[in-house]
């Protein structure tokens, strides 16, 4: 089979998206031709090999910083059109991965063209977020994005939520549930690293300690973390970077929270040692499709705790795999890392539950295969 992805953004640039298109892309290509088209990003090339996948990169420019609603970075592609239509000439299908990039238009290409055409929702539609985001991003769907979905035959989401409040009532196409992966033999439990042990006494991080990684967005529900943190006897480790830095370091202060950032960019190396370094991980979202950064904690046997909110209700078997709290509850969050941090037997059975859950069902080979089996089903 030959597949044309569209993904606004490739390697070198991996976002959550980036990342999925990366790991099922080569595995795909073991057995299939497996084509990116993507923006041209400075010092890149127009064309090359990645990981088996060949990368056509297009010309555009770049904003990295974008008005609200917009999340940076934002694309402007120069001759699209042209560059799937060339792309689409040896493809059995177009797969796009980025319903605000790619709408209506590009659809009626791929189905001019005779060729199937494939959506994959990494993103749900916005609520819960804030006004705005939700009432344009809800407007985006309704206008653009609903067209293209009933132009596809098949569509998958990154969580069974993300399919149910996204897709448009009576939507044709053929659906499936596909999570998002990690790699199992990468995120794996060991022992604390020695480089981050001497990291957390060099920054004077000397008790239990709670990490959370997410990038600094009212999305992603950190304040109510930071507040939950109050009163217990341990330091949060805040991995990431954003708009709210400011506020949630001084929102620490005031409330006398022990919070580090760490805002470089990191390799997986470095993030999978952190992991393993830690007590206990964090994600209290108000909007989650699927989050990698709480599979990467559970691959690693960190007891987690998350939003009983998106994907992560379907990622967490509440007591079993993890702790599944109420959104905006500090209290809940409060109660659930108490447990987590403070009773040994709870923080054994949730980290062992853990790395079942993710070798189970949220392995990047177990999504490539799915993925796989649903083009041959619907091609």
């Amino acid at each position: 089979m030959d597949i044309l992805m569209l993904n606004p953004f490739f390697y070198p640039y991996l976002g959550g998206t980036e990342r999925h298109v990366i790991e099922v892309g080569k595995r795909l290509a073991k057995r299939h031709r497996v084509t990116v088209l993507t923006a041209r990003l400075e010092n890149t090339p127009e064309r090359e090999d990645v990981e088996g996948i060949n990368v056509v990169r297009t010309p555009a420019k770049i904003y990295w910083k974008a008005p609200h609603p917009i999340p940076p970075p934002y694309p402007v592609i120069k001759g699209l059109a042209q560059y799937i239509k060339v792309e689409l000439a040896h493809a059995d299908a177009a797969h796009i991965h980025n319903r605000f990039i790619y709408g209506p238009a590009e659809g009626k290409i791929v189905k001019q063209a005779g060729k199937k055409l494939f959506l994959t929702l990494h993103n749900s539609r916005t609520v819960g977020i804030d006004w705005s985001t939700d009432f344009f991003g809800g407007l985006y769907d309704d206008f653009f994005a609903k067209p293209l979905m009933n132009m596809c035959d098949g569509v998958m989401g990154v969580s069974k939520n993300t399919l149910d409040i996204t897709l448009p009532h009576g939507c044709p196409a053929k659906t499936a549930v596909v999570y998002n992966g990690i790699d199992e033999k990468f995120f794996v439990p060991g022992k604390q690293d020695s480089e981050w042990k001497e990291y957390f006494e060099m920054n004077e991080l000397k008790r239990k300690k709670v990490l959370t990684n997410a990038r600094l967005l009212e999305q992603k529900g950190l304040k109510y973390l930071v507040s939950a943190m109050r009163g217990i006897d341990a330091d949060l480790i805040i991995v990431g970077r954003g708009p709210l830095h400011n506020k949630l370091a001084m929102q620490a202060k005031i409330l006398g929270v022990k919070a580090h950032f760490i805002t470089e960019r990191m390799t997986d190396v470095r993030l999978a040692a952190l992991y393993k370094s830690v007590d206990a991980f964090v994600l209290p979202s108000l909007y989650e499709p699927c989050g990698i950064a709480i599979l990467e904690a559970m691959g690693c046997g960190v007891p987690s705790i998350g939003s009983r909110i998106g994907g992560i209700q379907e990622i967490i078997k509440d007591g079993k795999s993890g702790i599944l709290v109420r959104p905006h509850s500090s209290e809940d969050i409060s109660h659930a890392l108490n447990s987590v941090l403070f009773d040994k037997g709870v923080a054994k059975r949730l980290s062992i539950g853990a790395r079942k859950r993710v070798l189970e069902k949220f392995t990047w080979d177990i999504v490539a295969k799915k993925v796989e089996r649903f083009y041959k089903e619907v091609v």
